[in-house]
């Protein structure tokens, strides 16, 4: 099972975590509230591991079970290719434009995606790779959830732990960040209680929540729900803009939103819908992955040919990363992707 208008989603939040990266320091974005949604920008991430949820539970809902290889194997040939694609790249440009010493022990984390495990390594190598350290943890622990729960228990059984869970990390989330004890260890703590993967997990279950409800409650209440969609993605900037100085959004906060929009997004049959299941907004979609996983070697390597021909200006940069970043991410989807995802999961082992 597919949701197509779901797909577009995904270039949505990807560009939004770009526009985070890059697009801060531009006085295009100068207004305030533009430039306090661009702070925030980085939910987009919180968006993905929800939605990640969301969307395996709908894959994976007909199954009696789910077997571990063969599926690790599939999310490997997912993700894989894209994200050692994106380190080679970055080893290569710190040959030609060097900006920070990268350690053996950098790129082994890296290449093995552990490196949101170790708060000091987390942002080596390939900045935006943290998250898929994260997806990780998600991948291994999804067909024992499936298999020995979601198979077994009700929505309304499950419905409980997982809230607490949710709720108790944001709770933690929120005392950390408003403690002594952030302040002093500000830099280790902070990476801690905003990539540690443990941290990102209520997003991944209440997103399998969602999903289980969808599919024994709500899948055949499909209608025009455009207005509803509407409201609730102005809520969500709306929301960024007057954040309580006490809540922190990044682990998961915007579930409140994040999965109401999913659900009534995976339903609507109205005017949004039609349009976002158009094959240029699923593909789109599609590169979305490498959106995200290359925006930092495109970017540096954009700057690096920018400053060749001593053209400056972060405007200059941005416009032309964000030109660079889409063409590459459709190559790379077309040539990378595709054929290793599908050779891939040829292989019998």
């Amino acid at each position: 099972m597919r949701i197509e208008q779901l797909t577009f989603t995904r270039f949505v939040a990807a560009l939004a975590i770009v526009a985070y990266h890059f697009g801060r320091p531009l006085n295009i974005f100068s207004n305030p509230i533009v430039s306090k949604i661009l702070t925030e920008a980085n939910v987009g991430v919180s968006f993905f591991f929800i939605l990640s949820g969301f969307v395996m539970i709908i894959a994976y809902g007909n199954s009696k079970t789910i077997k571990f290889k063969s599926f690790l194997k599939n999310r490997f040939a997912r993700i894989y290719p894209l994200y050692l694609f994106a380190i080679f790249l970055m080893l290569a440009l710190h040959l030609l434009y060097p900006k920070e010493n990268i350690l053996a022990t950098d790129i082994i984390l890296n290449i093995i995606m552990l490196q949101a495990w170790f708060p000091d390594k987390v942002f080596t190598v390939n900045l935006t790779g943290w998250s898929l350290s994260v997806e990780l943890l998600f991948y291994v622990i999804f067909p024992f959830a499936f298999n020995y729960f979601y198979r077994k228990y009700t929505v309304k059984q499950l419905l409980f732990p997982i809230l607490i869970f949710w709720g108790i990390t944001q709770i933690f989330l929120c005392w950390a960040i408003n403690s002594h004890w952030e302040i002093n260890n500000a830099l280790f703590t902070k990476r801690f209680l905003l990539y540690f993967p443990i941290m990102h997990l209520n997003q991944f279950l209440v997103g399998n929540l969602a999903g289980l409800f969808f599919i024994q409650y709500l899948r055949n209440k499909s209608g025009n729900y455009d207005y509803a969609i509407l409201l609730i993605f102005l809520a969500i900037p709306t929301a960024l803009v007057f954040r309580p100085e006490f809540l922190n959004y990044h682990d998961g906060f915007l579930a409140l939103l994040f999965i109401p929009f999913i659900i009534i997004m995976s339903l609507n049959t109205g005017i949004i819908t039609q349009i976002f299941r158009c094959n240029f907004f699923v593909f789109l979609g599609e590169i979305s992955y490498g959106i995200y996983i290359l925006q930092i070697p495109v970017f540096l390597f954009t700057e690096f040919i920018l400053q060749k021909f001593h053209v400056s200006g972060d405007l200059k940069l941005f416009i032309c990363g964000t030109i660079a970043l889409l063409f590459f991410s459709a190559l790379s989807y077309r040539f990378i992707e595709k054929p290793l995802r599908e050779k891939i999961k040829k292989i019998n082992f």
